[in-house]
């Protein structure tokens, strides 16, 4: 009851309490999120408690089951999850070998995926890196067209500019003349100031008429001693194997036996040039192979055993030991019975050009198929005959070597097994000038895996020589009818060349018995060649020599001209390409018939005066040298000479080197042009046409030097008068502002002196005209003087000058024969300044008047009075503001 009675007093307090107004009592609100906020703090106090109480009772709980709690959280932390396979690859069935099938397809097929993925990724790499190499390549061609063939373009295929060492060629200074500044200094590798000095000896030469002057041997030392001085601007030096020496070294032994024959080319088939240069080819290449055989014999001296017997048989004999002892034994030289290589000494010797050293080891060559076909002489008597006719056998041994050939070639055992029987094979061959047969063999050996005898490019244009000079001349050209074997000693099928005939394998080929052997001309070497382009001969541009030497060989002289000239390539070798034309030109080997439809050569004429713009402004005697090579090129007329004349007058305003005493003082008359137009009457002649040329082309300071070297000073000093008479304002300006060392008072100058030069040639006892030339010449030194007297202010002295001119009327009665002389007789160069001349007199008058006497006065009035009435009644007309000052001057003494 009494806790009834509290809750009842309670709720009336309550009640009491609502009645009353509760604005008087504090007021606490709270939102929401407040709320939140409080019941998570008050949630997390107390699970801390909670916590705390159950991990107690589970340290307990695990103490009473003897585990150590701390331990145990420890190695729970460390504890590693690592999944199976099972969770990886969900195994649908329970069976091991499905199991570790699917395992198996799972795990193929994720290689093939990432196979996939490093593919594509290489695939681009790949693209990306051929893009950049052909960017390259393209950007490497681009700017070899754009850029010179020399100085800058061959410094930047360097990585550099021009060398810092080497000979200097720099402007010569000038003789005489009125232009012309010595030049920046040009430093040219070792090997291309050889090359220059070899054309300047033979100009030399030339001009002696030296006819001993060997140009192509002269151009081989200057490259041998540029390339052993480090000549890097010419490709020299970089690591290839072949150099331009070499190059040098084959044209000169080609050329060499020409000339020793005494024959030279021209249009047209020439048998006797091309069987001389094809005999010089194939010594060079037996030379070439002597040397390295000496020294492959040298560096294995133990295996050859040499010994010091000098005979060259007993030298090839050791090359064969080094070559085939130690994989086939004893050898036939080395004790008796032996590995027979007599077949290999012959073809040796043959390749040396040891021809009695090949007697002797076909003495001891025994063959049943050589027996059987040559009959009791053996082969020594074929290749005594061979020897005798200069590598020609008659036609009747051809058949006979030709049928012997074809027997060795069908039985494939023997020339697997024996060493020999390849190298009797083409022995033969090369007697008979069987071409078809030589390349069966190649082809043959090649089918069956076995070493060519011919293994380099050499050893094969060497066979092709061979075969040249053993055909019969005069016979019809006759393309070989199978493959063509590669020079390199695999075949290559006759389908490389598009615009080959049908034909059958070498490895198949059948030589009708009894049928002549078809001769091997120069078109069908030179067909064999061009079935393949120059990338495979060059090494994908690694070697561009080599096929240079390729082409030298073939007498190919155009294509090796333009391969130096125009291929990316062969860029470094420009300036050897710009002598070696220079050298063929001399030589006439340039018009030797070229292949059908082959590309035409380079103009050697263009390649010559491309190459001398290079000197221009450094050196004009060496650029003149080159001109006028060029100008023989092309003809060697007066017309030529002149262009060039022309253009390297203009270009290099060296003229006291290039015209000498004849143009000013010092100097042979003619200058360096005298060594190559020797004769006083033409060099005249070519002199006043270019002089002309220059005169009609707004060239006047050339025209006025080739007129002085030419003879003719009265002509230059008409030319001299005009230029006066145009630059006198201009002078006087700049003299008046105190710029006389520049622009128009050097030029006038320049022009007094030369002036001065030609008057005084000219001497007093001259024509008509040229008397006139010098009384303007005069005159016109007269008006200079009277406007610099104006210009300083020195007007007495221009009065005096003013009556000094005959031309000028200061008194009337003057007037009317001054008019007559003025129309009938006064220089052109002159009357254009005669307005000048009027408006100083005026200005000078004027300024007379200041301070004069009555009687000064009169006397001014008169002249200016004189004045007037000359330039109103003068032919030609006067400018108006010339005249109106002349009348304000006259008004102002009225």
């Amino acid at each position: 009851m009494q806790d009834k009675g509290d809750w009842a007093g309670l709720v009336a307090q309550s009640e009491d309490l609502v009645s009353q107004d509760y604005h008087n009592f504090p007021k606490v609100d709270r939102s929401i999120p407040q709320l939140q906020q409080y019941a998570e703090s008050l949630r997390a106090r107390t699970n801390k408690f909670r916590t705390l109480n159950n991990q107690i009772a589970a340290t307990r709980l695990l103490a009473q089951q003897g585990f150590d709690a701390s331990r145990l959280t420890q190695e729970v932390t460390s504890l590693e999850i690592q999944p199976t396979i099972e969770d990886v690859f969900h195994a649908d069935t329970t069976s091991v070998e499905e199991y570790l099938k699917q395992v198996e397809e799972s795990t193929i097929l994720a290689a093939l995926q990432e196979a996939q993925q490093d593919t594509v990724a290489t695939f681009e790499s790949y693209m990306d890196e051929c893009m950049a190499r052909d960017w390259a390549a393209n950007k490497r061609q681009l700017f070899g067209l754009i850029a010179p063939h020399s100085g800058g373009g061959i410094a930047s295929s360097l990585g550099g500019g021009m060398l810092a060492s080497g000979p200097l060629i720099g402007a010569q200074g000038q003789a005489g003349g009125m232009a012309g500044q010595a030049g920046p200094v040009l430093r040219l590798p070792a090997a291309e100031q050889a090359y220059v000095n070899v054309i300047r000896r033979a100009n030399e030469a030339a001009a002696a008429n030296d006819q001993s002057f060997d140009l192509v041997k002269e151009f081989r030392n200057a490259c041998k001693v540029g390339e052993a001085k480090g000549g890097a601007g010419m490709g020299s030096g970089s690591g290839h194997e072949t150099t331009m020496g070499s190059c040098w070294s084959l044209l000169s032994d080609m050329l060499g036996e020409c000339r020793a024959r005494g024959v030279t080319a021209g249009p047209g088939p020439n048998a006797k040039y091309v069987a001389a240069a094809a005999a010089g080819a194939k010594h060079h290449l037996e030379r070439g192979h002597s040397q390295h055989m000496r020294s492959t014999v040298l560096r294995h001296k133990v295996a050859a055993e040499r010994g010091a017997d000098p005979e060259q048989l007993r030298e090839v004999q050791a090359y064969i030991q080094v070559k085939f002892g130690s994989t086939r034994g004893t050898l036939d030289f080395q004790s008796p019975g032996g590995l027979d290589t007599s077949w290999v000494q012959i073809y040796y010797c043959l390749r040396n050009g040891w021809v009695d050293s090949a007697r002797r080891a076909a003495e001891r060559a025994h063959d049943a198929i050589v027996s059987a076909r040559l009959g009791e002489g053996g082969f020594k008597a074929a290749l005594d005959e061979w020897a005798r006719h200069g590598g020609r056998v008659s036609e009747r041994t051809s058949r006979q070597l030709a049928v012997m050939c074809e027997m060795a070639l069908r039985d494939k055992a023997s020339l697997k097994s024996q060493v020999s029987r390849p190298h009797m094979v083409l022995v033969c061959a090369l007697l008979a000038g069987d071409s078809r047969a030589a390349d069966a063999l190649t082809a043959t050996l090649a089918q069956q895996q076995l070493p060519s005898v011919l293994a380099t490019i050499e050893d094969y244009m060497w066979c092709k020589l061979t075969l040249l000079l053993a055909s019969q001349p005069g016979g019809p050209a006759v393309g070989a009818s199978v493959g063509i074997a590669s020079p390199f000693g695999y075949e290559r099928s006759s389908s490389a060349n598009p615009g080959a005939g049908p034909s059958t394998s070498a490895a198949s080929h059948t030589m009708l018995m009894g049928s002549g052997v078809p001769p091997y001309g120069l078109a069908d070497l030179q067909a064999d060649i061009n079935r393949w382009p120059a990338a495979y001969y060059s090494k994908q541009g690694k070697e561009p020599l080599l096929y240079v030497t390729v082409l030298l060989l073939s007498l190919q002289f155009q294509a090796a001209l333009r391969f130096l000239w125009k291929e990316e390539a062969a860029r470094a070798y420009r300036v050897d390409a710009v002598h070696l034309g220079i050298a063929l030109h001399q030589e006439g080997a340039l018009s030797l018939t070229q292949p059908a439809g082959a590309e035409p050569g380079p103009d050697v004429a263009s390649m010559i005066h491309s190459y001398g713009r290079k000197f221009l402004h450094h050196d004009s005697s060496v650029a003149l040298q080159y001109y006028m090579l060029a100008a023989v090129v092309r003809g060697n007329s007066i017309a030529v000479k002149g262009q060039m004349l022309r253009e390297l007058l203009t270009e290099s305003r060296d003229f006291g080197t290039l015209l000498g005493g004849g143009s000013g003082p010092g100097g042979p008359p003619g200058g360096a042009l005298r060594a190559y137009v020797p004769d006083p009457l033409e060099r005249k002649q070519l002199f006043e046409a270019v002089a002309y040329e220059c005169q009609v082309a707004a060239q006047p300071e050339e025209a006025v030097e080739l007129y002085l070297a030419a003879d003719r000073p009265r002509q230059a000093l008409a030319i001299l008068n005009q230029q006066l008479s145009a630059v006198l304002p201009h002078a006087a300006e700049e003299v008046a502002t105190g710029l006389d060392a520049t622009g128009a008072a050097v030029a006038l100058k320049r022009f007094t002196m030369r002036g001065q030069d030609a008057r005084a040639r000219i001497g007093p006892n001259a024509d008509t005209g040229s008397q006139r030339e010098v009384e303007a010449f005069d005159q016109l030194g007269a008006i200079w003087e009277l406007m610099l007297a104006s210009r300083k202010g020195r007007h007495d002295l221009a009065l005096q000058k003013l009556h000094e001119m005959g031309f000028v009327p200061l008194e009337k009665a003057r007037v009317e024969h001054c008019i007559r002389a003025t129309q009938a007789s006064l220089h052109p160069a002159v009357q254009e300044r005669l307005q000048d001349v009027l408006a100083i007199a005026a200005d000078t008058i004027a300024a007379q008047k200041a301070g004069a006497s009555r009687e000064k006065l009169f006397t001014l009035r008169n002249e200016l009075n004189a004045l007037c009435l000359f330039a109103n009644n003068v032919s030609f007309r006067v400018p108006q503001m010339v005249y109106q000052k002349l009348c304000e001057t006259a008004a102002s003494f009225s």
